[in-house]
Parts: C-alpha cells; sequence; structure tokens
C-alpha cells in the first residue's frame, strides 16, 4: 500500500504545484520571502484550491510513510514531475518541447534508479532530539545559504536557489513526518506530548514561504526539477545517517548504476532548468497597495 499512497500523493503534489505556482507569479516580487506573501497567496483562489491539494497530498504522503521507508516513498514522489510540467506549461501557454519530456523522464528515473537500486530494510520510525539537532542546524545553514544567493538574484537563479533550500527544508518535514505518524498509532496524547510534530510544523511554514518564492521567481521549470530532486536525496540522507534504513546492493556493478543515474539527474535539471527567464512578457496584475501593474519584457 505504500507504494500506492506515494503515487496518489505524486499526483496531489503535482496538482498543487500547478496552481499554486500560477498564482504565486501574479504577486508583486516585493513580497517574496516574505509572510506577507502567504498573506496574499491566502485570499486567491486557485492558491487555496493548491493548498487544499497539498493537505490531501500530504495526507496521502504520511499513510505511505506510516507503512514504507523513507528509500522507497520518496523517490516515488518524483513521478509528480511527469504530470507537474507538461499541465503548468499548458495552462501558460507554451508547449514542452521533446528534450523537455526527455529530461523529465531521464531525471525521474535517474533519481529513482539512485534511491531504490536494490531493497531497503531496517530502520527506525523516530530518532532522539539530541541526534536530530545536528541535523536539523545543518540543513538551516545549508537552506540559509540558498536563501542569501537568492535574495542576490533575480528570475532562473532565485528560483534554483529558493528551490534548493525548499527540497532541503522538506526532505527534513518528510522524516519528521514519518516520526509523527508513528507517534500518532500510540494516539492523539502522545503525538502532542512529543517534539516532532511542532518541529514539523515550522519547518514545514518556512519550507512554504520559500516554495511560494519559488514558484514566484519563475516557471515551474526553474524550481520544481531541482525541488523535486533535492527532498527525496535530503530524506533519503537522513533515512540512512540518523534512522538506520539501509539499501542492499545485491552486486558491485549496481554502484557503477548508481553512478549512471547520479550523472542523469544532473543532466534532466540543468536541461529543464531556463537559462534565462520565459520570452513571453510577463503581467503583474495589481492588489491593494501593491504598485500598477507592469509589463517586463523578457527576451
Amino acid at each position: 500500500m505504500a507504494v500506492v499512497f506515494a503515487l496518489l500523493a505524486a499526483l496531489g503534489y503535482a496538482a498543487a504545484s500547478v496552481l499554486q505556482q500560477r498564482a504565486a507569479a501574479e504577486v508583486a516580487d516585493e513580497h517574496a520571502l516574505k509572510i506577507g506573501l502567504l498573506l496574499r497567496l491566502l485570499k486567491r483562489p486557485l492558491w487555496l484550491a493548491g493548498f487544499a491539494a497539498d493537505w490531501v497530498a500530504f495526507a496521502f504522503q504520511a499513510a505511505a510513510l506510516a507503512t514504507g521507508s523513507l528509500l522507497v516513498v520518496q523517490p516515488l514522489l518524483t513521478t509528480g514531475l511527469l504530470f507537474a510540467l507538461p499541465i503548468g506549461a499548458r495552462w501558460s501557454g507554451r508547449r514542452l518541447k521533446p528534450r523537455d519530456w526527455a529530461a523529465a523522464i531521464l531525471l525521474t528515473t535517474g533519481l529513482a534508479v539512485f534511491l531504490s537500486l536494490g531493497s531497503a530494510n531496517g530502520g527506525h520510525d523516530r530518532a532522539p532530539l539530541t541526534e536530530w539537532i545536528p541535523w536539523l542546524l545543518g540543513f538551516g545553514i545549508a537552506a540559509g545559504i540558498c536563501v542569501v544567493i537568492a535574495w542576490r538574484g533575480r528570475g532562473t537563479t532565485r528560483a534554483l536557489s529558493l528551490a534548493l533550500a525548499t527540497g532541503v527544508l522538506y526532505g527534513a518535514t518528510a522524516a519528521l513526518t514519518k516520526s509523527s505518524a508513528s507517534l500518532l498509532g500510540n494516539g492523539i496524547v502522545a503525538l502532542l506530548t512529543a517534539w516532532e510534530p511542532y518541529a514539523l510544523a515550522v519547518v514545514a511554514l518556512v519550507g512554504m514561504v520559500l516554495a511560494q518564492s519559488a514558484f514566484q521567481a519563475g516557471n515551474l521549470e526553474a524550481s520544481l526539477p531541482t525541488l523535486t530532486v533535492s527532498e527525496p536525496i535530503i530524506a533519503a540522507m537522513i533515512g540512512v545517517g540518523l534512522l538506520d534504513e539501509r539499501l542492499h546492493v545485491a552486486h558491485s556493478w549496481e554502484w557503477v548504476i548508481i553512478g549512471v543515474s547520479v550523472i542523469a539527474m544532473v543532466a534532466g535539471v540543468g536541461i529543464l532548468a531556463p537559462a534565462k527567464e520565459p520570452v513571453a512578457a510577463v503581467i503583474s496584475a495589481p492588489e491593494h497597495g501593491d504598485p500598477q501593474p507592469t509589463v517586463t519584457p523578457t527576451g
């Protein structure tokens, strides 16, 4: 059932990404990386629909993680790319080129092979807070560096940097979700008296602000591939390094395949991430208190 739940989560996250990016792109750039961005998005029905899809997907992901390992569930979420990118492009009046389709399949396949080669075994649902602290600090520093780079950049640079920061935080939320789901199995009191759900809420909120800012900075091709790759890699690092999950690789030649899959992932992200902003003009609709509409040529 973990596989089924993970695939349903991938569909939900794909729908959420398309809806939220469409809504976030219409908010003035000055609100990026601020909680005010979320406050403005909360007034947009399109974004609220994406938010609802996010919660449905999260419920499926939690169900998948309650019955499966991070090393199995998280790679399956990458299949959402195959739905989100073409839908987002179509909605924006663009068409994905054959190379874009090839890159998306290459990226998804490479990541799935990298994380799922062999059988996952062992592992724990939880780890002590004292063991979590160095990991959380490390993720916070990494995400902070990405935010600084994004703050200094614009367009694709900002989208990529924020997507990477989001992926780092969302990878941590996946592990915290797994721990929280296991606690819920012991009753609501056990869940509410543990630290994991509160850490999950904080990290997820920060990740959401970063994700919406990444969506605001460019099209889905600029942010979603990087986010999709980084999230399961971080989750896998936690699964192996903190929760003691393991991939059983039976033969030495399989490591060669893993190396090839890494190259495939890098190539897929490089092809999908645009080198410049889309040729079409970007028109920002005015909001209460926002500047008047501007048309910015991007080509």
